[in-house]
């Protein structure tokens, strides 16, 4: 007679379901809000209900584990699933929390904490997430606590120059801009404002940018915020993405000396005459300059060059 088949455990079978289903829904569901048609809140209800089920599946693989180390029933593979995929789950955000613990609780960061930029377009977008105005002395002192190096940066440009700078920043960054404000005041002093929205790398969580641009022709100054739509806790990302902004910024502006933005709009203006002059001009200097070296004899290999000067408005 054959031997009767051993009956599989049924809570390794609905622990191994349970663990199925429960991770492919936060995987669907991370797909897509990173991807754009699901919305945040509808997509955090979601993700919560998969790790409440993968929790759930790894409980029952508990269960099925005693039964069948107990019984010596079947059910050990699909024990094993129940058990596993919930701890892979799991594994990903505790992780990252845990190497975040160290970060201030705030969701909002700025460079001026006493004058914070303020969302003018995007406030609209934030109507049922988190507020838009700056949360307080209590967010300005857990900053100052947690990102001392965060402040405003100040540029020996021209305001126009820095606004031009911003904007070239912004899309090396390939934010999306959703408002710009030009510069406006008097002459002495300008200011001008860009708001744009970037999302976190994996999940696709929504933060919030807007750049205040304020000076006069000699100096500027840019003050930024960050603020996350959703969620009470950050983890550093807003004020990682302002460091990278400043960055960049300061990037640009060692990489474009002020003669060439200067000269950039001057063609703009004049069609490309007056900057060709100056150009034909600066090299009939140098080429003089390279004949009279050349008849004085070579310089001595000992003799320090002097630093070059600063790039002035003509």
């Amino acid at each position: 007679m054959m031997p009767e088949p051993t009956r599989t455990v049924a809570s390794a079978r609905w622990s191994c379901r349970l663990a199925l289903f429960s991770v492919s829904l936060i995987l669907v569901t991370l797909a897509l809000h990173r991807l754009g048609p699901l919305g945040t809140p509808l997509a955090l209800n979601l993700a919560l209900v998969g790790f409440a089920g993968a929790a759930l599946a790894f409980l029952i693989g508990l269960v099925a584990l005693v039964r069948i180390w107990s019984t010596g029933r079947a059910g050990a593979g699909a024990m094993a699933v129940g058990l596993l995929l919930p701890l892979i789950a799991y594994a990903g955000p505790v992780g990252f929390v845990a190497a975040h613990l160290d970060q201030p609780r705030i969701n909002d960061v700025t460079t001026d904490t006493a004058s914070p930029p303020a969302f003018v377009a995007l406030a609209k977008r934030r109507v049922g997430a988190n507020v838009s105005s700056y949360p307080g002395q209590a967010f300005a002192e857990l900053q100052a606590k947690g990102y001392p190096d965060l402040r405003a940066l100040v540029l020996e440009r021209s305001v126009e120059e820095a606004y031009e700078l911003v904007e070239e920043a912004l899309r090396r960054l390939r934010w999306q801009v959703v408002a710009a404000e030009p510069l406006g005041g008097d002459r002495s002093t300008k200011v001008g404002r860009i708001e744009a929205v970037d999302h976190t790398l994996l999940v696709g969580f929504t933060d919030d940018i807007v750049i205040r641009i304020e000076g006069g022709p000699a100096r500027a100054r840019i003050d930024a915020r960050s603020a996350s739509r959703y969620g009470r806790f950050d983890f550093g990302q807003n004020a990682s993405r302002l460091r990278k902004l400043l960055a960049e910024v300061r990037t640009r502006a060692d990489m474009t000396p002020p003669a060439a933005v200067i000269s950039k709009a001057v063609t703009n203006k004049r069609g490309g005459k007056t900057a060709r002059t100056l150009v034909k001009r600066q090299k009939a200097r140098d080429q003089g300059k390279g004949e009279g070296r050349n008849e004085r004899g070579p310089a001595k290999s000992g003799a320090q060059r002097a630093p070059a000067p600063k790039g002035t408005q003509r």
